[in-house]
């Protein structure tokens, strides 16, 4: 008897045109064979003018397709930064959630947890009856949701996760949120190498603000540029990703640099002279471009945080998670008003 393709297959293959076409369709997503807990991968590029460059940058996924997709609601308690301490799961529930409920195996989650959060692994799951795609960053949710609740992957052979109900591919926002999964390596470097500077700059700024080392000056300030110009240069800067603190501490950077190409050293040496003859105010512009050069690579130096403190929790079942990315018909606080009574009331 010949051999046939089972539903299966056929289930496959439409998850995957459905995927595609909710896509840039710039991007390349690629069939892995044989796959070990990632189905397929995806490669982000971008049209620029008349070329489309890659971007470097990928996402991992796995793929799943149904024709039965089970929805429900749950309720969240308060928690805190659950890498302080575990969830606990006490305290009364302040907020609902509309989530997909879907099972996977324990195996893929592992491979999730070791893959290690610069390399998340994603979850799609197309619901071919509504030609409906939903995603779910399983790295992250082994560590914020899974992990702080005590689950061991040796304990059992599946888990049902919940996907928030507003995780869906749709042409709105999701291409955006896919480029803040894929750029996440980029995201990492960035952490890294601005936590380096700052350690740098610690030492360097003291040394820089005494104008007794005015023979120093000039080194130090190369220093800075230069610091300044290898952080500028890191790509996920000019990403669209939609986490509104890069583009302002961007523009910090670049005001840096401005100051330092606008002639800073001129005016630092200048003023000192000043200040030497007798005008305390010569040292102002020494002492504001340290000041803002200090300020800035401390908060810098504390982009890494707040990306693990709130903004991994993006795109979770958890209240932070869905007070930062979540949207208000699917995420609700418990013993709200009436949405008609809210509407009535003209000082609302």
């Amino acid at each position: 008897m010949a051999k046939e393709r089972g539903e299966t297959h056929l289930s496959e293959d439409d998850s995957e045109v459905l995927v595609k076409s909710l896509l840039p369709k710039e991007w390349v997503m690629r069939k892995l064979h044989p796959d070990y807990g990632v189905d397929v991968s995806i490669e982000v590029f971008e049209r620029v003018d008349s070329k489309i460059p890659t971007m470097g940058e990928f996402l991992f996924v796995q793929l799943k397709s149904t024709r039965t997709i089970t929805k429900s609601t749950i309720k969240l308690r308060p928690r805190g930064n659950v890498e302080k301490a575990r969830d606990a799961q006490v305290g009364e529930p302040e907020y609902e959630l509309d989530i997909i409920a879907f099972q996977v195996d324990t195996d893929t989650i592992d491979n999730a947890r070791l893959m290690g959060p610069s390399t998340p692994l994603l979850l799609f799951v197309a619901d071919l009856n509504a030609n409906e795609v939903y995603y779910l960053c399983l790295t992250d949710y082994y560590d914020k949701v899974l992990e702080p609740r005590g689950f061991s992957c040796a304990a059992q052979d599946f888990v049902t996760v919940h996907i928030p109900r507003s995780n869906k591919l749709s042409p709105n926002h999701a291409v955006e949120v896919m480029r803040f999964f894929a750029a996440r390596a980029k995201m990492y470097g960035m952490f890294n190498l601005a936590q380096f500077q700052f350690r740098e700059t610690r030492h360097l700024l003291h040394e820089f603000t005494n104008h007794e080392q005015r023979s120093k000056i000039g080194g130090n300030l190369a220093i800075l540029e230069r610091f300044a110009r290898r952080l500028r240069a890191m790509p996920i800067w000019d990403r669209q990703v939609p986490w509104a603190l890069l583009p302002h501490y961007r523009d910090r950077l670049e005001t840096i640099i401005r100051e330092i190409d606008g002639g800073i050293l001129l005016k630092i040496e200048q003023g000192i002279d000043r200040f030497l003859a007798g005008d305390d105010s010569g040292l102002a512009p020494l002492f504001n471009f340290s000041e803002l050069c200090r300020i800035s690579w401390e908060q810098f130096s504390a982009i890494g945080q707040t990306f693990e403190d709130i903004v991994r929790e993006w795109f979770l079942p958890t209240p932070i998670g869905q007070l930062g990315s979540g949207e208000d018909d699917t995420f609700r606080p418990l013993n709200a008003p009436p949405a008609a009574n809210a509407a009535a009331d003209p000082s609302v």
